[in-house]
């Protein structure tokens, strides 16, 4: 019988070192596989960017057909009447034309605001999940056991807690090498923005046209450097200059083009979002003052006008954030009239075909118009005033997607 007994408690010893010996082995593993998730998380969201003369190299390659093409399309233009029943009119082409504009945006920019738009919602979606873990592992940690060969502990939750804190910085530092990128960005154009000023670009709604038009300003430049180089081969070759001049007023089209679309969208789909929400607020705030009024309780008054410095903020910073949009619209309208001009310029200069030297110059001089407009349209991006408003217009640009 006492051998017996003698047995159970070694087998009962053996068993709780073997529990013991597989949780031991468990968290190990948790540990390693979370740390070589991390690594493998950051290759693979770590920006890689390509240089700026590859980048720009690649653009040439992308939109130079698409750009001979579109060059084609001016003389379809001109030549085409205002409007027919049967046959291409005018509207017809420029429909055509705003495709090949379409298709020459993505060539430019595509990969730079693709690797920008799909690694930034990445990131902060794994920083978002990570929080939620690290709330549900603080509150299973309230009713965790001190010691357990079975059930994670409080100093093993500790540890989850811990781990996944270290994957958001590394995240969030991902994130700011992308800030970086964008900063770079608009410097190679002339406009130097702070952190805080890229912070405000990423939070409003049109963070993403406003980089979107940035990047293609930047890389036009480019572009029309490499028509300037092939016209300077051609010397006094007539028709390819003509051609390689048709090319750069695509380009100057392409500027004007994306600068209305971005006044549209800014007329038709922001204002009128922002004004929802301001009209909205406005009302809720008029029925919460009609319901505080009525209540005589002074703890139930006190709660209606906490409700309504909250329906205030939300008021106030949609103002803001309206008059922020009329600014940058108003920016881009005074932008556009410079582009206008010089499209001007340039359909008249194509339209008397004059001796390639002089398509020369026009050309030259047209880069100062890439770096002056490019300054003017970007929009004032004052940082804001504290945290609660980042938020409270992190709120407002969710509410108008």
């Amino acid at each position: 019988m006492k051998s017996t007994y003698l047995f159970i408690l070694l087998l009962s010893s053996l068993s709780a070192d073997w529990k013991s010996d597989m949780l031991d082995k468990s968290n190990q593993i948790y540990h390693d596989t979370k740390d070589k998730t991390i690594l493998l998380y950051k290759e693979n969201v770590e920006t890689h960017p390509l240089t700026k003369e590859e980048r720009m190299n690649k653009a040439w390659d992308n939109v130079y057909d698409d750009l001979e093409e579109g060059a084609k399309y001016i003389d379809k233009y001109n030549n085409a009447p205002e409007s027919t029943w049967i046959g291409t009119d005018k509207e017809d082409v420029q429909k055509d034309i705003n495709k090949l504009f379409e298709t020459v945006v993505n060539g430019l920019i595509e990969d730079d605001l693709l690797i920008y738009k799909t690694k930034m919602a990445k990131l902060k979606k794994q920083i978002s999940e990570n929080k939620s873990d690290i709330l549900k592992y603080r509150e299973k940690k309230v009713g965790a056991p001190q010691k357990s060969a079975i059930y994670t502990t409080k100093s093993g939750y500790d540890s989850k807690i811990e781990e996944t804190q270290k994957e958001n910085v590394i995240l969030e530092n991902e994130i700011r090498m992308i800030k970086d990128n964008l900063k770079k960005n608009f410097a190679d154009i002339g406009v130097n923005l702070t952190p805080e000023q890229i912070d405000v670009l990423l939070t409003r709604v049109d963070g993403d046209d406003i980089i979107q038009i940035s990047l293609v300003m930047e890389t036009l430049k480019h572009v029309t450097n490499q028509i300037l180089q092939l016209m300077k081969a051609s010397k006094e070759e007539l028709t390819q200059a003509k051609k390689y001049y048709g090319m750069h007023q695509v380009l100057l089209e392409l500027v004007v083009y994306i600068q209305q679309k971005y006044i549209d969208k800014c007329n038709h789909v922001y204002i009128p979002k922002i004004d929802k929400i301001i009209s909205d607020s406005a009302e809720m705030m008029g029925n919460t003052k009609r319901l505080r009024n009525q209540e005589e309780d002074n703890r139930r008054r006190a709660i209606y006008n906490n409700n309504l410095d909250a329906q205030m903020l939300t008021y106030k910073a949609a103002k803001l954030y309206k008059n922020d949009i009329i600014s940058s619209r108003n920016k881009m309208s005074q932008a556009q009239k410079i582009s206008k001009a010089n499209l001007a310029l340039s359909k008249n200069t194509y339209a008397t075909v004059m001796l390639s030297a002089d398509l020369f110059d026009l050309i030259t001089e047209s880069q100062n118009m890439f770096e002056e407009v490019s300054k003017i349209q970007v929009p004032n991006l004052v940082p804001f005033e504290n945290i609660q408003m980042e938020q409270k217009y992190k709120e407002l640009t969710e509410s108008m997607k």
